[in-house]
Formats: C-alpha cells, structure tokens, sequence
C-alpha cells in the first residue's frame, strides 16, 4: 500500500490538466471516440487506483479492442505510448515536445501529395508543419463507415480554396474547409468536385448580393455558405436581394449582417418579399401596439424591440388584430394579471380553444359575463360579497368543466354549505367528494348528502356522577400513577 495518497474527497475536486495544443492541434480533426479515450485515460492517469482496460472500456461503453485501436491511434499521432500488450499498459507523452518524427507517417505514402501540393500553392512553400496537418486530417479523420478523405480530394479542395482566396490562403482554412465538407460526407474527388459544382452553380447569386450590400470584393466560401443557408431556410434569390438592399439602404452592409435579417425573418415565419415588405411597412405600427398594450396592462418600457419579437410577433402571426390583443390584455388587467407572461398565457389559452378573431373573442367574452354573473350569484347565496376573481374562476372551471358538474348540483353543494355557514372551500370538498364517488345527478347527491347536514343537538344532558376524594386518596391515585409502566 502507498506510504500516502489522496483522499477520495480530494480527487473529486481536483482538476485534470489538458494542454491547449490538445484542443487547437488534435480536437478539431480527431473522431469523437479517439478523443473522448484520450480525454478520460487523462484522468485516470491522475487517479491513485489502478484500473484496467476492461474496467475502462466498460465505464465509457466501448469495447476493449476499440479502445486498443484508440490508443494505436494516439500512438500514431505522438502523444502516447503502448507500453505493453498484456497486460494492456499505455504511457501518456508530454505533447508540447511533439515533433514530426514522432508521427508514423509513410514518406513516400503521401510524395505525390507532396509535390501536387506545392505546384498549387506556388510560388509560396508548405511548412513540415503544414504538410503534417493534411496528413493528419486524412489519416486520422473517417465517416462514421470507415471511409476516408483522399490524398486526391484534399488536393482539389486545397486547388478551391486556393483560386478563392489566393496562394497566401491559410492552411486551418483549407483544413476547416476540407473538414466541413467531410462532415457533409464529401469525401472522394467525384464528391468535392460536386461540392465545387455547387459552389459554381451559386456564384453568380452571390455576386449579386455582395453588389447589393455594396461589395466589390471577390466571393469566398464563406459567403457561399451563407447563401447555401438561405436557400436552405427557404428564401428565394429575389428576396434575399430585396432584404439586402434595404439592409445597404440602412448604413454599412455585410453577409453576417444580412444573415441575422434573414434569420429573423425565418423565426417570424416571413420567406416571401411581399410579407417581409408588408411585416416592415407596419413595424411603426407594431411598436405602437407594444406601446398600447403595456399602457393597458400599466406596464412600461423604453425599449420594446425585445418584448415585439418575444410576445407581439408571435402573437400576430397566431392570426390576433391588435384590437383583439388590447381587449385581451384589458381584461387581464381587471383581472389582476397583469405582465406580459400572464397576457401571453392568456392568447396561448384562447387560441388552444379556437379563439382568434374578434367575432370569437367577442362571444367567448359575453360568455365569460354569463359565467362571472353565475359566480357573483353563488357568492350572494353564500353571504360574501366582494367582485369575482381569478380564485373564484378557477373553482367554476374545475367544477364545471374538468368534473363535469351541471348548475343545478353546484347549486345544491351551496346550498348545504349555505346551511352549514361555510365558503367557497367547503362547497369545492362536497363536490370533490361526489367526484371521486362518480356522483353526478342531483338525486344520487341528496342521497349522499346527509354528512354534509347539520345534526340537531340532543337535549338530554349527560350526567356524570360526582365525587369527592379525600387527601390521602389523592396521594394514593398519583402514586399509582408513577408505579405504573407504560
């Protein structure tokens, strides 16, 4: 045993060290399963305990020989050593004195890649350290089937990348753009030739946005990404140009600018150019209805933009008139609900029951009269008076809808109640009682009814024979009392 050692409460609280050359070398071209095995043998190599490759393939699910090949994998890539094969023993390497030697790679595996390279990059030179990475990239990132990037499609991607951003184009760019076409699942040249096709098919598109937001600069693939996105989302060529322009028209322009429009418009649900036209063309008039409605509920605020598109938008692409919504918002305010979360729950609850437009809303309101009259009745009957509230509305609601309950019963719960000098509780135990007993007409209530009726008191009064003990018989009661066991 070791003369010392951490405490368990100690190593649960420690921290495990990973050098940052792990994240910005490693983690962006390393398949998600090497890393996690990587990460967690980390820890265990700060843990006191011994645990072997059974245990740690059984604790993150994985199969031993998969963790073998994991480590064979780290073992290529430099940073680990496989010390032994039975028992299965790996020895972590510092990463920070990695070097090109210590990767496994084939020479003359990747010569031509090699000399291709460079003829597309000229007349600028590809560091040890670059050629390392493209290595990197196509031997240690495959799809989920096993496939690879080939030597051959890396190189058109680099080509790409190259007549899009020029010869000094960084090399993470080329990875990041060979990586994000991989995770597509474009991987062989017949598939990066696709991709480029794609990017071909789009250029002339997107040279008419970059004209619109006022840009002269060559196209990248970043821009064709977003354009990819749009399309994707739904927007037509025509209306993102429309959208563009007004963005130019508005000050300086860009495609991450015009991507924050669109998507904004994508939540409203607005792809066409006539709704977003029409959705703009009334913006001033939506402000002021945020305006109207906080005025209605007492609530205000300088900025609205948050609350328009957090409650107002939705609401109005529900198919509410801004009339509607302030008659919504005016009887919550008399009803003492009044924030804009309770408004918002209040239209979720109308629109589940088909309550949209003003007609509907209308008689769903004359209703609700009908229904507060009805209460403000069953209070008279009760003695108490005072205005209807939302407590006294939730009553009606469960006896009437969720139980089912007709007038006439209610009414005869308060009239036992009524008897009885009870409230609005007491009537809500009776009919929860008749609930739970299945009791639903009026002559099955009566008959249950006798426990909730005043008994008359009896007039015979209990007598109970009186005696008067002595001193010493006091003394004796209570020390039988202490004697005695309990």
């Amino acid at each position: 045993m070791a003369f010392c050692k951490f405490s368990t409460e100690y190593l649960a609280k420690s921290y495990t060290i990973i050098d940052n050359l792990f994240f910005t070398r490693f983690l962006p071209v390393t398949p998600p399963k090497h890393s996690v095995i990587y990460l967690y043998g980390l820890y265990v190599c700060s843990q006191t305990g011994d645990m072997d490759v059974e245990h740690f393939s059984q604790t993150l699910g994985f199969s031993v020989d998969e963790v073998i090949d994991s480590f064979e994998y780290w073992e290529e890539q430099g940073i680990a050593r496989i010390l032994s094969r039975e028992p299965f023993q790996v020895q972590y390497l510092p990463i920070r004195n990695i070097g090109s030697s210590n990767r496994k790679y084939d020479k003359n595996k990747y010569e031509r890649f090699n000399l291709e390279a460079l003829k597309l990059v000229a007349p600028r030179d590809i560091t040890p350290n670059e050629f390392e990475e493209y290595y990197t990239l196509m031997e240690g990132y495959s799809l989920p089937d096993g496939r690879k990037i080939s030597p051959e499609a890396l190189l058109m991607v680099i080509n790409f990348c190259v007549k899009n951003k020029g010869v000094n184009v960084g090399y993470r760019y080329i990875l990041a753009v060979a990586r994000n076409w991989a995770i597509e699942g474009y991987i062989t040249p017949e598939q990066i030739e696709q991709k480029i096709n794609e990017y071909s098919e789009s250029g002339q598109a997107v040279a008419s946005i970059m004209k619109a937001l006022g840009s002269a600069k060559k196209s990248s693939i970043d821009e064709h990404q977003f354009y990819a996105k749009w399309r994707d989302l739904g927007f037509n060529d025509d209306c993102i140009l429309f959208v563009a322009k007004d963005l130019k028209r508005g000050g300086r322009a860009n495609f991450e600018k015009l991507d924050k429009k669109l998507q904004k418009y994508y939540e409203l649900h607005l792809l066409s150019t006539k709704e977003i036209s029409e959705y703009e063309k009334n913006l001033d008039k939506i402000y002021s209805l945020a305006r109207d409605i906080n005025k209605t509920l007492g609530l205000y605020y300088e900025d609205v933009s948050n609350e328009i598109e957090t409650y107002i938008n939705p609401w109005l692409n529900l198919g509410y008139e801004p009339s509607t919504l302030l008659k919504v918002a005016q009887s919550n305010y008399e009803n003492g609900k009044r924030t804009l979360r309770n408004l918002d729950e209040a239209v979720r609850e109308l629109f589940s029951k088909g309550v949209v437009s003003a007609k509907s809303f209308e008689q769903f309101s004359k209703n609700a009269d009908i229904v507060k009259a009805d209460i403000a009745k069953m209070l008279s009957a009760l003695g108490i008076v005072r205005n209807v509230t939302s407590f006294d509305l939730e009553f009606w609601n469960r006896w009437t809808i969720s139980w089912g309950f007709n007038t006439e019963i209610i009414d005869y719960a308060i009239s036992l109640t009524k008897a009885r000098g009870g409230n609005l509780s007491y009537v809500n135990t009776i009919l929860a009682d008749w609930h739970s007993q299945s009791i639903y007409t009026l002559e099955q209530a009566k008959l249950s009814s006798e426990n909730y009726k005043i008994t008359k008191k009896s007039d015979n009064k209990t007598k109970i024979n009186s005696r008067k003990y002595t001193k010493e018989e006091n003394e004796n009661l209570f020390k039988e009392f202490e004697e005695m066991e309990l």
